[in-house]
């Protein structure tokens, strides 16, 4: 009798603790709604991105899709600041009217630079072109390389020289080359995939801004124009950015 009796009180206490535990579950959030999520001693803005199931849900940190415990000492309700309305704004947007081209659709970015025609003499802006067009595209695998705010000074011109220019492939030794120098920010971005969230999908570029960079355009043996720089300092890499729109 007085096993039974104990049995009865466990259970009654786990009968408790259970409807207790249900009473505090934080099971109110839905789809898209904004929290904060508890990992170690600091809290995170997240998204929820499924509904609750067993207890848990998944939410969206930044790139991150993570499981968390529908429990108030790991999640809570939060307003979002404006910054974080703008970026999920921006998510949004880039979602849905996302590049369909050829080559960058893949990425989710716009085509890279193509030039048709390499024959127009060198000033700023047939330099700048010239450099985009040799410095945008597909060069190593599942990334697609991009430039952006791109300036170009162009020096004077001067005769080949071994030292300087023999390192660019099929140069014409006997055409004059340009040096030139300027800024622009280089962008290598990801492969969409149905695996990663909104936000790893719209965000899927490490940007390099350099500035003090230097270099030269010459003619190769076909007699097209080509513009390479280097070189140059700045912040270093910078995650989680969205393609560039443009040059």
């Amino acid at each position: 009798m007085k096993r039974i009796r104990c049995g009865l009180l466990a259970v009654a206490l786990l009968a408790g603790l259970i409807q207790n535990a249900s009473a505090w579950a934080v099971d109110d959030f839905k789809v898209g709604d904004w929290a904060q999520m508890k990992m170690g001693y600091t809290w995170f803005t997240v998204t929820i991105a499924t509904p609750l199931n067993a207890g848990s849900y998944y939410v969206n940190q930044g790139p991150l899709a993570l499981p968390v415990n529908a429990d108030p000492n790991y999640l809570r309700h939060y307003q979002p600041t404006a910054e974080e309305l703008k970026v999920a704004t921006e998510t949004a947007n880039a979602i849905n009217n996302r590049p369909k081209g050829e080559i960058g659709g893949k990425f989710g970015t716009r085509e890279p630079a193509i030039c048709t025609n390499r024959k127009a003499p060198i000033n700023a802006a047939t330099a700048k072109q010239y450099f985009a067009c040799d410095n945008e595209g597909i060069f190593s695998r599942d990334t697609i390389y991009l430039t952006s705010d791109v300036v170009v000074q162009v020096g004077s011109a001067r005769p080949f020289n071994y030292s300087l220019d023999s390192s660019y492939t099929a140069i014409d030794t006997k055409s004059t080359v340009y040096d030139i120098r300027g800024s622009y920010t280089r962008y290598q971005c990801g492969v969409q995939s149905t695996m990663l969230n909104a936000f790893a999908n719209t965000h899927d570029c490490y940007k390099y801004p350099l500035s003090g960079t230097q270099g030269s355009c010459y003619k190769d043996t076909f007699g097209d124009w080509h513009c390479r720089m280097g070189g140059g300092s700045g912040p270093g890499q910078i995650k989680d950015q969205m393609p560039p729109a443009g040059h």
